[in-house]
């Protein structure tokens, strides 16, 4: 039963990663930066694969319709593990930070931006007794951006119009962080309570390129990047022989992750995207149906810590609400496939666009899930 149970709710990771638009940057919420694997007993090795779609439109101040510019978004992150004598080693990677937008009509059309990114992280646990684990690693990340605008907006001068319009490039190079952890588990129960932090990584001197092609302007300045900060903690116990009860919650310093050039800046006055902090979380409940199959469901919710001013149309919504089923079967003793499904409803905001500042409500998306889990 300790299993089956233990891999239905390691399949929340990928369900839960709804989060690709919640409150910031992030493209999969807690779980491509969630290193609690390396907590599982026995070798194994993960391949997921996950894909976000949004419908996010907006009213221009004009009455017409601001269509949707998002683009289908794929993740595919790998966790691998080896137990010995106490210790676990595991390896982990995945892309944290994806962004596909392109709005091809409207008040709007040109305005784009292409974000990719990859986390490597090794990881390490060690068990001490009565329960206790710590765990810990070292993370290497990296990211690219590229960013278009038909015109200039900000604080300053909201509908400033750039003739060629203005193009950002971005190359952060690779930088280091840490994650450190440490959990408590009663094997009879099922019960688990971790807890995870994960540095903020600067990116200095980041590679970035302005251009504004109508003036025959460009200009390599070299930028402070940084990926932010999370807090992650889970807790999970059985209910009852058949069912386990589980919670994740987690809070990022979105707020950090300025990305700003000085040429947009003159002209603006303001940064290319100032995205807020926030928290998410999620709750569910996992049931084992027979021996090789699970299932589960849950709700989950992402909101924004900081308020205030307009949002950037590359992303004009304020946190989300989703709800999700999943499970996992066992095709044998070795190898297990799981499967996630989240429906997303995306908060209301206001963002600055050409001529003022346009309202996107009633937004929604939906993720799918799928992977499989090979022990040996």
């Amino acid at each position: 039963m300790k299993k089956n149970l233990f891999a239905t709710v390691l399949s929340v990771a990928s369900l839960s990663a709804a989060s690709v638009f919640a409150v910031g940057p992030d493209s999969s919420g807690s779980s491509t930066q969630d290193y609690s694997f390396i907590l599982d007993s026995g070798n194994s090795i993960s391949i997921t694969q996950s894909s976000s779609n949004a419908k996010i439109s907006g009213t221009h101040p004009s009455g017409y319709t601001i269509n949707d510019g998002f683009k289908t978004n794929s993740n595919t992150s790998i966790q691998a593990k080896w137990d010995y004598n106490g210790t676990s080693i595991g390896i982990s990677t995945s892309s944290p930070y994806l962004a596909d937008v392109t709005y091809s009509d409207g008040i709007l059309t040109n305005t784009s931006a292409k974000v990719t990114s990859n986390e490597t992280a090794v990881v390490v646990s060690r068990s001490m007794g009565n329960g206790v684990k710590f765990f810990g690693g070292l993370r290497l990340n990296q990211f690219k951006a590229n960013i278009n605008y038909p015109w200039v907006g900000g604080a300053a001068n909201p509908t400033f119009a750039v003739a060629g319009g203005y193009q950002f490039a971005l190359d952060s190079g690779t930088t280091t962080g840490f994650a450190i952890g440490a959990a408590y588990e009663v094997p009879q129960i099922l019960l688990r309570a971790s807890i995870q932090y994960n540095s903020e990584i600067k990116h200095l001197n980041a590679k970035v390129t302005e251009t504004l092609p109508g003036a025959g302007t460009t200009a390599s300045n070299p930028n402070d990047l940084i990926a932010p900060s999370s807090m992650i903690i889970k807790l999970r116990s059985a209910l009852s022989p058949r069912m386990l009860a589980f919670a994740n919650w987690r809070s990022s310093q979105y707020k950090k992750f300025r990305v700003h050039g000085p040429v947009y800046t003159g002209i603006s006055g303001g940064d290319l995207y100032d995205p807020e902090s926030g928290i998410d979380y999620t709750l569910g409940l996992g049931l084992k149906v027979n021996e090789q199959l699970n299932v589960l469901v849950g709700t989950g919710r992402g909101q924004a810590t900081d308020t205030g001013g307009l949002a950037n149309a590359l992303l004009p919504v304020k946190g989300q609400t989703f709800n999700f089923i999943g499970g996992t079967l066992k095709v044998n003793d070795r190898v297990e496939l799981n499967a996630g499904y989240s429906v997303i409803a995306f908060g209301d905001d206001t963002a600055s666009v050409p001529d003022g500042a346009a309202p996107f409500t009633d937004n929604s998306g939906t993720r799918l899930s799928i992977g499989t889990k090979v022990s040996f």
